[in-house]
């Protein structure tokens, strides 16, 4: 398949967001697609290139990349929309057989789009804005919506009331590939610096109120001889702040994809803050990315009921399930796991053997044979590919572009 995937930033990032589009891009590309990222590129944008992209978000892949010209780049709505409409008319369309994004604006305008599309999300927008039930049946509705690939079930359950037939939903989550073999605990102490008795709890992942954050901290004030690694500072807000009053709790910098399995390998335990806000307030946070890099580790897992989590975590087989915004009962939870040397093992095995099959590649496997079934069963309803015309693409402002 020829696959164009449009991205609505310009710069190079740590988010989230951005590392799950190259990984998927690059996965989709290492499954023999040829896909290439359109990307919207202002005065004061750098030029990138596909090695950089590669580099930052450590992925291997060929990729190509195109930057247009645009004022557009950026997250908010009436941004994304004026972006679509650009992307739509850009002369990448005549060689591509499909459009392939994570924009949410796609609900909205994949009625308008030249190719057959489907859109990946995480977030369950038809239950956080119900004004949009109507946009999300009609784009799911149009002939050329390939479908939506939603990262956990939780987040298809709110596409599907909100009337998304089934044939057009994929649920496909997402993954991790540890570069290399995974660390010796004892060794990844001495390589870091860190004390070589003393239990550890980390947590690693962006560092911000919308986090659960302030949860984890007051499970370290109730257990101060534990020491707590919040990995993933990106400067002083409030909560390296706050953990700064703490004699118990470390705020590390945001570590490369290459140096975070020394410091997953270096903890005790592994913790998904104790808190329903990341999920329930925020909305910002549904079956965290970080969750896939924790199952890698091999190492205990402590984390929150919550729905979306509960898909891979299974209490006392693949995690310790504890009572959200309780930090007493985080608290035990944490004693157990430390206590019980035969139950972290048991954890820790369950969640590696689970993540073996939580690949990059897996996940685009599965999203590829989606698509082409859907493209199939299109054909048959259209007895033909549905050809692009030079019409419908317009001109263009002359690329940057890197590739192959």
């Amino acid at each position: 398949m020829r696959i164009l995937y449009p991205l609505l930033w310009s710069r190079l990032g740590r988010q989230a967001c951005r590392a799950q589009s190259i990984a998927t891009a690059a996965a989709l590309a290492r499954r023999g697609h040829e896909v290439t990222l359109l990307m919207p590129r202002g005065a004061d944008d750098p030029v990138l290139t596909p090695e950089k992209l590669r580099a930052w978000f450590a992925v291997e892949g060929e990729l190509r990349l195109v930057q247009r010209p645009s004022r557009w780049a950026g997250e908010r709505l009436h941004r994304s929309l004026m972006w679509l409409r650009q992307a739509f008319r850009d002369p990448e369309t005549l060689g591509s057989d499909l459009l392939y994004s994570r924009i949410p604006a796609m609900l909205a305008m994949g009625g308008l789009s030249p190719l057959p599309f489907a859109t990946d999300h995480y977030r369950l927008w038809p239950d956080e804005l119900p004004a949009i039930r109507p946009l999300v049946r009609r784009a799911a509705r149009h002939r050329d919506c390939l479908g939506l690939i939603l990262h956990s079930e939780h987040a298809a359950r709110a596409y599907r009331r909100a009337g998304v037939a089934e044939e057009r939903i994929l649920v496909a989550h997402n993954g991790y590939d540890a570069p290399g073999e995974r660390p010796d605990k004892a060794a990844a102490r001495i390589a870091l610096g860190l004390p070589p008795n003393r239990p550890i709890a980390l947590y690693a992942g962006r560092i911000d109120g919308a986090k659960g954050l302030d949860r984890l901290l007051e499970l370290a004030d109730l257990r101060p001889h534990i020491l707590f690694l919040l990995v993933g500072s990106e400067g002083d807000g409030a909560i390296e702040r706050d953990a700064a009053r703490r004699a118990n709790v470390r705020v590390v910098p945001w570590a490369e994809p290459a140096r975070l399995p020394a410091w997953l390998a270096a903890a005790d335990v592994l913790v998904v803050p104790p808190s329903r806000a990341p999920l329930e307030r925020h909305r910002s946070c549904v079956l965290p990315i970080k969750l896939f890099a924790y199952l890698a580790a091999g190492r205990p897992i402590l984390a929150p009921e919550a729905p979306d989590t509960a898909e891979l975590l299974r209490h006392g087989e693949t995690g310790w399930l504890v009572a959200p915004d309780e930090p007493g009962a985080a608290a035990a939870g944490l004693d157990r796991l430390l206590g019980d040397a035969a139950l972290s093992a048991r954890i820790a095995g369950g969640a590696l053997r689970l993540s073996a099959g939580l690949g990059w590649d897996a996940r685009a496997d599965r999203i590829a044979a989606f698509l082409q079934a859907r493209l199939a069963q299109r054909s048959l309803y259209t007895n033909t590919a549905m050809p692009v015309s030079a019409a419908t693409t317009g001109a263009a402002q002359a690329p940057t572009a890197a590739g192959r």
